[in-house]
């Protein structure tokens, strides 16, 4: 079930378990509500798209709902620590900065375990520059220098990601680029078809359809880890409050389990997994989603653990990116409690 980010704060300010309003007396054995909220839309969430649309969490008696925040990270994540959603689905790194202000929460279930985000550079951009024939990742970064990239918002992923990948290959992205704020998706596409802009930085599909729509270059293949200092990174996890993954152990598990059966069959029946997920992306051209599917399916892990080195990888990238240390604990950060309780019943 999806719900408006709206709709979903009235339903919770009405104190009620559904935006339809009281039920009758008959209809109140309901399964019970989880509310997941994310920032974005993309196939940054294949595994979640598989696991509504195959069923996963009603098998498992839940009813989960997911609320898109327009504005962010930031955003789902202050839904979670004020109680109008349960989990966070996404970067640990906004995680990681609010525990630094005394926040309790934690990540529990590894989602994507490479980063997310892709580079698209035009093709008359990677021309002038010389990258089209490059291989050296580091050459690679280097040869951005002059360009003007597209971001989804100032201190964005998208913006962490080009900053880290400017100073990969010896720049200053204050100076030997420009990092344009646009916003989302259709801001970036239509920039980058009018040539206002020599690329940009987002996640599939939009970043598919720079390359296969207008031509453009993927600058690294970052599902099969060709960048190596964010190489196997717990790019997006299952994010929550302490106390709610300690005191709705079983609510947790369930959607472990549910989380679990959509990353098993992208790995055992990747063709059942990928109809499944089409109905999510109906306008995107088969071809674009076709060749999304294929590149970002090596993205995610075959079961939702998270690594300590997957971790640690985002403390570098905030370090790097931000060029400010992480001060939490690595073992404060994520737990594997609810993945272990789960797993035996996933053979």
């Amino acid at each position: 079930m999806m719900l408006s980010r709206r709709d979903m704060l009235a339903a919770a300010a009405a104190g009620l378990t559904s935006v339809a309003g009281p039920k009758p007396a008959a209809a109140q054995s309901v399964r019970p509500r989880v509310v997941l909220g994310q920032p974005s839309e993309g196939f940054i969430y294949l595994p979640l798209y598989v696991a509504r649309k195959l069923g996963y969490f009603a098998d498992e008696g839940l009813d989960a709902e997911i609320v898109v925040f327009q504005k962010g990270g930031a955003e789902a994540l202050a839904a979670v620590l004020g109680g109008q959603a349960d989990i966070y689905v996404g970067n640990p790194g906004i995680q990681l900065r609010a525990q630094e202000k005394g926040q309790a929460v934690k990540s529990f279930a590894a989602v994507q375990s490479q980063f997310g985000s892709d580079l698209v550079i035009a093709k008359e951009a990677a021309q002038r520059t010389g990258m089209a024939g490059l291989k050296d990742p580091k050459a690679k970064a280097a040869a951005l220098k002059g360009l003007t990239i597209a971001v989804a918002g100032p201190g964005s992923l998208t913006d962490l990601m080009v900053r880290h990948i400017a100073r990969f290959g010896g720049l200053d992205p204050d100076r030997d680029l420009t990092i344009t704020p646009i916003g989302g998706g259709a801001n970036m596409l239509a920039a980058y078809a009018q040539k206002r802009i020599d690329g940009y930085a987002l996640s599939a599909p939009t970043s598919t359809a720079g390359v296969l729509r207008f031509g453009g270059l993927s600058v690294f293949d970052f599902a099969k880890g060709e960048y190596k200092p964010l190489a196997d990174i717990a790019f997006y996890t299952l994010i929550a409050r302490n106390d709610w993954i300690s005191g709705q152990k079983d609510k947790a598990q369930k959607v472990v389990r549910a989380l679990w059966k959509g990353l098993r069959l992208m790995k055992t029946s990747p063709d059942e997994a990928k109809a499944a997920v089409r109905s999510f992306f109906e306008k995107t051209p088969p071809d674009e989603f076709t060749s999304a599917w294929t590149q970002n399916v090596a993205a995610f892990p075959a079961t939702p653990r998270i690594t300590a080195d997957g971790m640690q990888r985002n403390y570098d990238f905030l370090r790097d990116g931000e060029g400010k240390a992480v001060t939490v604990p690595l073992a404060d950060s994520f737990t594997n409690e609810v993945v272990d309780a789960v797993a035996p019943s996933m053979g």
